[in-house]
């Protein structure tokens, strides 16, 4: 009879227990939840905030290309005959001349593919500038949210335009086909392009050099 009055306040005793344990547990796995998520939310706000910094970066690369351009211009070169080679240094009409632009060959650090992307030198028909169809341009393929934050900071309202054939730009002396409506009159952009020529396809950070 004495162990019978045992029992049941042992049992009493183990039901206790259990029930501050599932609370621990349950805490424990909301904290979990709420870590997990902040970290993602955490990881997503530093991705953008690195698009923000490299499209900055790409401007303001963009903004002294043009300036070596102007310079040479500036001194009776005709926009055409500017020397964009990288290779060439020493002509007043080299952008990488210190005689003429005054510039060295800008990094491909911030390019989307760092192994087979280059700066591109080219011609482009960009709408709403100048009187001739081809403005000089200089372009490097970029990352997505690098190139959707470019159109940002750049102003295009419509954001970075809809996929576009552009030209197979990843060949040397192959010029841009007609740009996006979206960036009218827009010096500075990025463009989405669909041709599917050598290292063409991708979204293309774009600096215009010079207007005819």
């Amino acid at each position: 009879m004495h162990i019978d009055h045992l029992n049941p306040r042992l049992e009493n005793n183990a039901g206790i227990a259990i029930g501050p344990i599932l609370f621990v547990v349950a805490i424990l796995a909301i904290l979990a939840t709420a870590i997990a998520a902040g970290s993602s939310t955490f990881a997503t706000n530093a991705s953008q905030e690195t698009n923000r910094t490299n499209a900055g970066s790409m401007i303001q690369i963009g903004s002294s290309l043009k300036m070596g351009v102007d310079r040479i211009v500036a001194l009776g070169t005709p926009l055409a005959n500017v020397d964009i080679n990288a290779s060439n240094t020493t002509t007043n009409n080299a952008i990488f001349s210190p005689t003429g632009g005054g510039l060295v060959p800008p990094s491909i650090a911030l390019a989307g593919n760092t192994s087979t992307d280059v700066w591109m030198y080219t011609w482009a028909n960009v709408p709403g500038l100048g009187t001739t169809a081809l403005e000089r341009v200089a372009a490097l393929r970029v990352t997505q949210g690098v190139c959707d934050q470019i159109n940002v900071q750049a102003g295009v309202t419509a954001g970075t335009p809809a996929n576009a054939a552009l030209g197979n730009i990843g060949v040397a002396s192959t010029n841009f086909s007609a740009f996006p409506a979206a960036m009218s009159g827009k010096m500075v952009g990025c463009v989405n392009n669909t041709d599917t020529g050598t290292n063409s396809v991708g979204w293309w950070f774009y600096q215009v050099l010079g207007i005819q």
